[in-house]
């Protein structure tokens, strides 16, 4: 993984740094597109973002909720070869910045790229007046290339059933995939597979005496997909320790616990969190994840949550989830951002 620096302020990056600007919520593979024309024309790549994302200040009701925590989006900009990751404080007073003022003194006045990466859909300024024409034009005279690239379409594979095969790939799209427990489809659009980062914590260990530990994963600020059970992996990000940069398949159930929460319905109450527990294959873990970061990546659906009339009934099933899940992550574990190695 590349090593990544991050800042707030205007300071100027490294010589020979093309960036790329837009809110890159996911990381997804038209913002991968960006990167690699970034790194095509600059000896070091950097990604301009804001923070917060724009609408959290200017429309907090419409803000959307983002597909990754700040942790995982260095983390994925780190993987995707990113060396500079510049988070641009964004509040009222940005938001009345005019797109010549922006040009001028945060491109040109402050972080001095050599060119910058844009989508031919990128606004900017005080009333998203500004695109990429208008970069081209302002920065032409500081010797500043601007390069505009078209948006990609959604990969066949990430296409819903009668979509048109030009449906433009963006993070609505991945959100409503997720939000329908779409993973497979979701990480067609990523790149990768879909994922929360949180701790393992404690749990009532009901997993262990039925003969399928689990890791109870807290991951608050998760983007988490519809309530079920999921193939997947576990990684390992913890700097230290004997798991330190271990990456396991994993099946994991996301719910309620409806055979044992007493009065929940399969549906779920809002009285009852949701819990993400996983399984890791093949693995006797003990107690030794315990606090641990974590992230899960999520691959395929196996299957919506269910009520079973007891434990018996539920240890069958997971059996028959566990046999589901091993071909589909035979090879999907390259599509997990790997945790450096200790």
């Amino acid at each position: 993984m590349t090593r990544l620096v991050e800042q707030r302020d205007l300071s100027p990056l490294s010589k020979g740094t093309a960036i790329c600007l837009g809110a890159f919520d996911g990381l997804h593979l038209g913002h991968q597109a960006l990167v690699r024309r970034a790194r095509a024309r600059g000896d070091h790549v950097g990604l301009v973002t804001f923070d917060p994302h724009p609408l959290q200040v200017l429309a907090p009701e419409r803000a959307p909720r983002l597909l990754q925590t700040a942790v995982q989006r260095r983390r994925v900009c780190s993987h995707l070869g990113v060396e500079h990751l510049v988070l641009l404080p964004f509040d009222r007073s940005m938001s009345q910045m005019s797109a010549e003022r922006f040009v001028d003194a945060v491109i040109i006045e402050g972080l001095r790229p050599t060119a910058v990466v844009v989508g031919e859909d990128f606004r900017f300024g005080r009333g998203r007046q500004g695109d990429g024409e208008l970069l081209a034009r302002r920065l032409a005279p500081a010797g500043i290339e601007v390069e505009r690239v078209a948006p990609i379409p959604v990969p066949a594979a990430a296409l819903p059933p009668g979509a048109e095969p030009s449906a433009k790939l963006g993070a609505t799209a991945i959100r409503r995939a997720v939000e329908a427990g779409e993973v497979a489809r979701a990480g067609a659009m990523l790149g990768r597979w879909h994922s929360v980062a949180g701790v393992v914590v404690q749990g009532a260990r009901r997993g262990r005496t039925i003969g399928f530990p689990t890791a109870n994963i807290h991951a608050p600020d998760g983007f988490l997909p519809a309530p079920g059970v999921y193939a997947g992996a576990l990684a390992v990000w913890s700097p230290s320790g004997p798991h330190a940069g271990q990456v396991w398949p994993a099946v994991a159930n996301l719910g309620r616990n409806p055979t044992f929460a007493k009065g929940a319905s399969v549906a779920g109450s809002d009285a009852v969190p949701l819990q993400l527990e996983a399984h890791v294959l093949d693995q006797d873990l003990g107690e030794s994840l315990y606090a641990l970061d974590v992230e899960f990546s999520f691959v395929a659906r196996l299957r919506g949550e269910q009520r079973f009339d007891g434990p018996a009934a539920l240890v069958a099933q997971i059996g028959r989830d566990v046999a589901a899940a091993r071909p589909l992550l035979a090879s999907a574990l390259p599509g997990v951002v790997p945790p450096p190695a200790p």
